[in-house]
């Protein structure tokens, strides 16, 4: 099977067993990972074609290019797709900016946009929506730890929900696997219907109705202060395609903690890709709702498995062994 980076699982595991048994002959190499000489040595033109090997003077005639040069190089080649993946997201983001320049220079409302002021309002808003919602009702998030008073103002929606036995589906941040109260609210929503999934970070809190209405709450000092409810059908869409993306990445809240590529934790691959985009251990902690603490021990454990000397190293290794991928990384 061929990963995001281009390279199967075989090629791989040549690339790692030539780190790992420096001047091996290609029998060797094929013993020890149990393939023939022949499957070895295409698994060696494809690491040529993709740079990470080149002739040698070792018993194999190819020597393994140095992770973070090689790696760093294939980087390189994912821009363009990154680069489209991008244009469709700065899309949505570019047509919530015209939004608001236009509403900026009419200095009143944009059709089919509302600005809501103050928590009482937004949650008025939220409640009608879930009162004429027929098919289908989405959120994602919070996208941060809300005080008390907050979580409450929303439990009448979830009341709503379960009466009209409305299909519901969330995502929500890993972190509330430690909080009881929070593990319990979401164990009764399951048990009236709902389907709950959990990341270790969201990119925004999020609700949608029926696909076609979407509120986006804003929060400060873990408090609802206001949101944007949208009726456009671009920003929906894009909404519904973001949370298809999320939602299929992320775990279902009845099953344990897996493990992922690499036998990484979920948690464990996060952290490595946070900090891949260049994120400090205190913004890292922030994004995924964790304790300073927390984070810096995901950091001595990580470093110890891979026998790494430096996070840009640790990063390096992790895409070696595919416990991280190219897009996580941009």
């Amino acid at each position: 099977m061929r990963t995001s980076l281009g390279i199967d699982s075989v090629a791989r595991s040549v690339y790692i067993a030539m780190a790992d048994r420096p001047g091996a002959k290609v029998s060797e190499l094929a013993e020890h990972l149990g393939e023939t000489e022949e499957t070895v040595r295409e698994g060696l033109e494809r690491l040529s074609a993709l740079l990470l090997v080149v002739p040698g003077d070792s018993a194999s005639g190819w020597r393994p290019v140095d992770p973070e040069v090689g790696l760093a190089a294939m980087l390189a080649r994912q821009q363009d797709e990154l680069a489209r993946h991008r244009l469709q997201v700065e899309g949505s983001r570019l047509e919530v900016t015209r939004l608001l320049s236009e509403r900026g220079r009419r200095g009143a409302s944009v059709p089919d946009v509302e600005w809501l002021a103050g928590a009482d309002a937004v949650w008025r808003h939220v409640t009608s929506l879930a009162e004429e919602c027929a098919d289908e009702w989405l959120t994602v998030g919070p996208a941060e730890r809300l005080d008390t008073a907050a979580l409450e103002a929303g439990r009448p929606v979830d009341e709503i929900l379960r009466r009209r036995r409305t299909p519901a589906r969330a995502i929500v941040l890993e972190s509330v696997r430690n909080d009881p109260g929070a593990t319990e609210h979401l164990r009764r929503a399951e048990e009236f219907g709902g389907t709950v999934r959990t990341l270790p970070s969201l990119p925004v809190w999020m609700i949608l109705s029926d696909r076609r209405h979407a509120v986006v709450p804003v929060v400060g000092g873990h408090s609802v202060i206001g949101a944007m409810a949208c009726g456009v059908e671009s920003v929906t869409e894009a909404f519904a395609t973001l949370f298809a993306r999320l939602w299929k990445e992320a775990v279902p809240f009845t099953q344990a903690r897996p493990r992922t590529r690499g036998d990484l934790s979920l948690q464990e691959q996060h952290v490595l890709r946070l900090w891949a985009q260049g994120l400090t251990d205190a913004a890292a902690a922030r994004r995924m709702d964790v304790s300073l603490r927390t984070v810096r021990r995901l950091s001595e454990k990580l470093t110890d498995r891979f026998g790494a000397q430096s996070r840009f190293q640790l990063g390096a290794l992790a895409l070696a062994s595919g416990g991280i991928r190219a897009e996580d990384v941009a």
